[in-house]
C-alpha cells in the first residue's frame, strides 16, 4: 500500500504535465498544441508518450500513405501526421471521425461539427466551397476576404507554402440508407453553382452542413520561393 501512493502521484503529475503542454489549440501556420513544423518523431514520443505514438498507413482518399499517428485509440484527439523532406507537411485532425466532439479547435472555437452559419458569423460574410461532385468536394474554396481568411489562410497555393492553412471540409448528415430524394435534389442544385457553391445559397442552408474534416497544413517555406 505504501508503494502505490508515490507511483500514483507520479502518474498524476505526468498526466498534469502533458495536459499543460497540450492545450488542444490549433494556430494555423504555427502550431497544433505543442506540434510545430519542426517537431521530430523523437519530440512526439516525448510530448505524448511512446505508447500514444505509432506508425501506420492512413488513407486520405488517394490510398493508404505512411503516417505517424498520435492517440490512435482516442478518436476525439487522434492526429495523423504526414511528412515531407524531413519536416511535418500536414496533420489530419481527429481523422477517425467526421462529427464532434474533437478536442482540437481553433481560437475561434471552430472544430469538427461547427455549423455553416457559425462559420459565416465568424467570417463576417458568406464564403464558397468546392462542389460535392468534385474530388475535393466540400472543401472551403475561399473565405471571400472575410475574417477567417486572415485566421485560417486563404489564397493561392503559392501563398499557402509560406503562410500555412487550416483547411476545412463541410458535409451534411446522410441517413443510413443513403441520400433522401430531397437531399439529392438540393445537392444537385448546389453543385450547379459556378465557380462554386456559396454558403448563403438557400439550397446549401437547407442541407445544414457542418465541418466534417480539419487539415492543418504547415508552411513549406519561410518566404516565397
Amino acid at each position: 500500500m505504501k508503494g502505490t501512493l508515490p507511483f500514483a502521484l507520479v502518474i498524476l503529475c505526468a498526466a498534469s504535465a502533458l495536459a499543460q503542454q497540450n492545450d488542444w489549440l490549433i494556430v494555423p501556420g504555427k502550431r497544433l498544441g505543442p506540434i510545430t513544423r519542426d517537431t521530430t518523431r523523437v519530440d512526439l514520443d516525448r510530448l505524448f508518450g511512446k505508447g500514444n505514438v505509432q506508425e501506420q498507413p492512413i488513407d486520405e482518399g488517394d490510398g493508404p500513405g505512411p503516417a505517424t499517428v498520435v492517440f490512435p485509440k482516442m478518436p476525439t484527439a487522434s492526429l495523423a501526421i504526414f511528412g515531407l523532406n524531413g519536416r511535418i507537411e500536414h496533420v489530419s485532425v481527429c481523422y477517425q471521425r467526421t462529427t464532434g466532439p474533437c478536442k482540437w479547435h481553433a481560437a475561434s472555437g471552430v472544430s469538427l461539427g461547427t455549423k455553416l452559419q457559425r462559420l459565416e458569423t465568424l467570417n463576417g460574410r458568406a464564403f464558397t466551397i468546392e462542389p460535392w461532385i468534385s474530388d475535393v468536394g466540400g472543401n472551403v474554396d475561399s473565405w471571400e476576404g472575410g475574417k477567417l481568411a486572415g485566421l485560417f489562410g486563404d489564397g493561392t497555393n503559392r501563398q499557402v507554402l509560406v503562410t500555412g492553412q487550416l483547411q476545412l471540409t463541410l458535409g451534411y448528415q446522410v441517413p443510413p440508407n443513403g441520400l433522401t430524394s430531397q437531399q439529392r435534389k438540393l445537392e444537385e442544385e448546389v453543385d450547379r453553382v459556378r465557380p462554386g457553391p456559396n454558403s448563403s445559397d438557400p439550397a446549401m442552408r437547407q442541407l445544414r452542413p457542418t465541418v466534417t474534416r480539419m487539415r492543418l497544413v504547415f508552411p513549406l517555406y519561410g518566404r516565397l520561393p
